[in-house]
């Protein structure tokens, strides 16, 4: 059954449908009155009939499930565009006001249908009323065309507005997520800083206190089993520092240096040489590019810290060329073998973000050479020279 915002999206649509659907039948009953249709009152009562098993079937379908509606828009169309065509045969052709009822259907439904669907839909309407019109006079065909284009534009413009408003708030719901995960980020970086980094500043200098005092009275292995104990919370302290910047690397941020900075920190805790080649121009990156390059580098930059144990070198690099973002990160570490390795969490995210984006990632590593990552994203270069990277692995 349909809930409750549901029932009331799909009443506020299924009402006109059904007050078209009577002001039709009161039309076309007033006009046999008249004499103005040469059709019987059977064949009247029956195309009455049929609009109302239409309108029925789409209530019916609707306060069911409305979603289940949508797919089975292809068939209640086309009993619609032939129940139409019929009722504008029989009742006057190319003179009847019935046509307006193409006019209804394909503008209300060129919402929700595909592209294609509506195309084809639009196909059958000039098929149709081309049917229910003949024969034409030649002064005829003027308002005939015009007819269809005005109904096809219209459907068309319909369907346009409606997929740019769709894209649109896809984008809006997109930056409030980016929004939201942002804050949430600040929240949890703030409480590491005054909560747990706090903890480890203070656990350190006390001791570091207490070894300064117990020196001149503790023996070579306590002092050294003491200052170990430092050492491991002084590490603590970095990942911890580490962690922080990461939760605040705006989406906003400058790439180049942040690629930079973050590399060099790396290099630094490694004792590694960095050679970093970013190029002085990057293309411009909405807030989801950013966000998702600098949440793989870090993790690629983490992962070399974790996994290449001492590295003499670590190559950074970027670069754009034929509308494609490179982003390389290279060690001559331990390196292992990728087919004998299953993917941890951190491949597996840094897959499923440059897949988000329409990227591609590669791993290469052997044991004893190294590890290479590469991520390829399609990104539209902000002005039109190619930068390459230089040297690296």
């Amino acid at each position: 059954m349909a809930t409750l915002p549901e029932y009331r999206r799909f009443t506020r649509v299924n009402l006109p449908v059904w007050v078209i659907v009577g002001a039709a039948a009161f039309w076309g009953v007033v006009g046999k009155l008249q004499g103005r249709f040469v059709l019987s009152w059977e064949q009247l009562g029956l195309l009455i009939a049929l609009a109302l098993v239409s309108a029925a079937a789409r209530t019916w379908v609707g306060l069911k499930d409305p979603r289940v509606m949508y797919r089975l828009t292809l068939p209640l169309v086309l009993f619609d565009l032939s129940l139409i065509t019929l009722a504008t045969r029989f009742t006057g052709g190319f003179e009847s006001q019935v046509w307006l009822l193409y006019f209804a259907l394909l503008t209300s439904e060129a919402a929700v249908m595909p592209t294609r669907l509506l195309l084809f839909a639009l196909g059958l309407t000039a098929v149709g009323y081309g049917w229910a019109s003949a024969p034409l006079a030649p002064d005829q065909w003027n308002d005939f065309g015009f007819r269809i284009a005005a109904v096809s534009l219209v459907s068309w413009l319909i369907h346009q507005v409606y997929r740019s408003h769709a894209e649109y708030r896809m984008e809006l719901a997109e930056l409030r997520k980016q929004y939201d995960l942002a804050q949430e980020r600040e929240r949890i970086a703030r409480e590491f800083h005054d909560g747990l980094g706090h903890h480890l500043v203070s656990a350190i200098r006390g001791l570091e206190s207490l070894r300064r005092r117990l020196k001149p009275h503790a023996d070579t292995a306590a002092d050294c089993a003491l200052q170990e104990q430092i050492d491991i919370l002084r590490a603590a302290l970095d990942d911890t520092r580490q962690t922080i910047q990461q939760l605040r690397a705006p989406e906003t941020t400058d790439m180049r240096v942040f690629i930079r900075q973050t590399a060099e920190r790396v290099a630094q805790r490694l004792g590694a040489q960095l050679h970093c080649d970013c190029p002085d121009a990057m293309p411009e990156l909405t807030p989801l590019q950013t966000l998702m390059l600098t949440r793989v580098m870090q993790e690629a930059l983490s992962n070399v810290m974790k996994h290449a144990g001492r590295p003499q070198n670590l190559w950074v690099a970027c670069a754009w060329r034929d509308g494609w973002l490179e982003m390389r990160v290279a060690d001559d570490g331990d390196g292992f073998d990728p087919a004998a390795v299953l993917e941890g969490m951190g491949l597996s995210n840094m897959r499923e973000r440059i897949r988000a984006l329409g990227g591609e990632l590669t791993l290469q590593s052997a044991r004893g050479q190294g590890t290479t990552v590469l991520a390829r994203v399609p990104v539209q270069p902000s002005n039109g020279t190619d930068t390459h990277p230089s040297g690296g692995r």
